[in-house]
């Protein structure tokens, strides 16, 4: 409990000190308008904004992100509970701090609002549910784990797909060590209870053509076998990194060494190894032909850390205790480096670590995505309530955006606290969840008048951009935001005159 509390302050404290990340930022614009499914994910994130901003009551970047700071916490009680399940208390005590030194169970979905923060929570409830039932001689409660492994595996894919995994390792778990599983009719009605939960993405792709899936499938479909060595060798350090170095060590460590002394029991270890391994495979494999994010495979990472917690407290039984100490106190030391050097570089480092050209200032300064925004929302607020004034722009002129990001930053810190929204135009590939929201916001009417931002960090010529849609594209005002009193970045905002109406997002209704 003092873990959870501590733990919490700290994310607390981030959570309401940094703006909103890429990422973040267009996971609000799920909640705006609640769907069965949605273009990248399905609806678990939005259903977590919504309950924990009160209905979207309170938007500030603490209540959007407080949903992800319960499902960490929860996500220790659940990691203690299977740390103790599979060894004994102590190991309980060790995985719940493995849990919380892991970059990706700590940060990625512990403090950022992302689908991996509701989805890590029923993973690891599913998976506690497998243990329990491989471990069970009673039928009855075997029945019931069933059906609760259903339910949760279901509510899983419910925010991230990769919830199939879960029945891939139990799946194969069962096949290969304990076929009477196989045998049982829970196996089949928790499928049944499985394939009910989820059901809502499937009737959703079929209103929308099936999107989600070929949008998917294009992220992981290999169309030659040229091997990407640099995405190969980023996907890895980035699986490093995220999970800590020091944890994945002790993973490795703790599976190499298991065959020569059984700390924990197999069927545990078989379980906790298909579950985490068949995910890390696949993402790592793919990463040799195509472009993946090493997040994706952290659920994977999460399972086998049971086992290096296992491992971790029988080797504090030797004469290696002094040393395993010092290398779980550098887990320790690890994550609160990147957590407290994260926050002080994004918001205090002076100026930019990336491009000084005029026209594409601050661009490959990765830490912009989370710095900047709300003081240009407040400039360009100023700004356009004097333009207006000075007849430059109509009052009901709207702000457009050609991409998801930025589309989603603009929505949040600048369109937002003025009561209006952003459009989107172009195309559905670049544009993803724009084109539900233009369908129940309403685009724009052919031959209006626009504004768009380009922000230095993310420069394009937007004759190129916008060119195609409107008329004119005219240059209005160039913004600069401060850091560390140096110039950190750009923002440059534009007219566009005349709307042609003849991109892919207008014309058309999206279900």
């Amino acid at each position: 409990m003092y873990l959870i509390g501590v733990a919490s302050i700290v994310r607390i404290v981030i959570a309401a000190t940094l703006e909103l990340g890429n990422d973040e930022v267009y996971y609000y614009t799920y909640a705006l308008h609640l769907q069965s499914n949605y273009f990248d994910h399905p609806p678990g994130v939005a259903w977590l904004i919504k309950l924990f901003t009160f209905n979207l009551h309170f938007q500030s970047e603490l209540f959007l992100r407080l949903g992800s700071i319960v499902c960490a916490a929860i996500g220790t009680v659940i990691s203690f509970s299977i740390g103790k399940k599979i060894r004994n208390e102590r190991t309980g005590w060790i995985a719940a701090l493995l849990y919380n030194t892991s970059i990706y169970a700590s940060v990625i979905s512990g403090l950022f609002i992302l689908p991996d923060s509701p989805q890590i929570v029923f993973w690891l409830a599913s998976l506690w549910l497998a243990l329990l039932l491989i471990q069970s001689n009673s039928a009855r409660k075997q029945f019931l784990y069933w059906l609760l492994f259903g339910a949760m595996t279901g509510l899983c894919i419910m925010c991230k797909v990769h919830g199939g995994f879960l029945w891939i390792g139990l799946g194969l778990y069962a096949l290969f060590y304990q076929r009477r599983l196989l045998m049982q009719p829970g196996l089949y009605i928790a499928a049944i209870f499985t394939a009910a939960i989820i059901s809502p993405i499937y009737f959703w792709n079929v209103a929308n053509n099936f999107i989600t899936w070929r949008f998917h499938s294009e992220r992981v479909e290999v169309h030659s076998f040229s091997l990407d060595v640099d995405g190969f060798i980023q996907t890895i350090s980035g699986q490093l990194f995220y999970n800590n170095p020091f944890n994945v060590v002790f993973i490795l460590i703790a599976v190499f060494v298991y065959r020569k002394r059984l700390f924990l029991q197999k069927p545990a270890y078989r379980l906790l190894s298909f579950c985490g391994w068949p995910i890390i495979i696949f993402t790592t494999v793919i990463s040799l032909f195509r472009s993946v994010l090493p997040h994706w495979s952290g659920p994977g990472f999460v399972s086998l850390t049971f086992i290096a917690a296992a491992f971790i407290d029988e080797r504090l039984q030797t004469k290696a205790k002094t040393a395993i100490k010092v290398y779980v106190k550098g887990a320790v030391v690890l994550i609160l480096f990147v957590l407290i050097a994260g926050l002080v570089f994004i918001n205090f480092f002076p100026g930019t670590t990336g491009s000084k050209e005029a026209a594409s200032y601050g661009d490959g300064d990765f830490t912009l995505d989370m710095y900047g925004w709300k003081s240009f929302g407040k400039q360009f607020n100023q700004w356009e309530t004097q333009a207006i004034d000075s007849g430059q722009i109509n009052p009901s002129i709207k702000l457009v955006c050609d991409k998801w990001f930025p589309a989603a930053h603009l929505d949040y810190y600048v369109a937002r606290p003025m009561n209006k929204y952003v459009a989107g135009v172009g195309k559905l590939t670049d544009l993803h969840q724009y084109a539900w929201l233009n369908t129940w916001r309403g685009g724009l009417e052919k031959n209006e008048d626009a504004l768009c931002v380009i922000p230095g960090n993310n420069a394009e010529d937007p004759k190129l951009s916008y060119g195609k849609y409107f008329r004119e594209v005219v240059f209005m005002r160039r913004f600069t935001v401060l850091r560390g009193g140096k110039a950190a970045r750009t923002f440059d905002v534009f007219v566009l005159r005349g709307f042609l109406g003849n991109d892919e997002l207008h014309g058309q209704k999206f279900n």
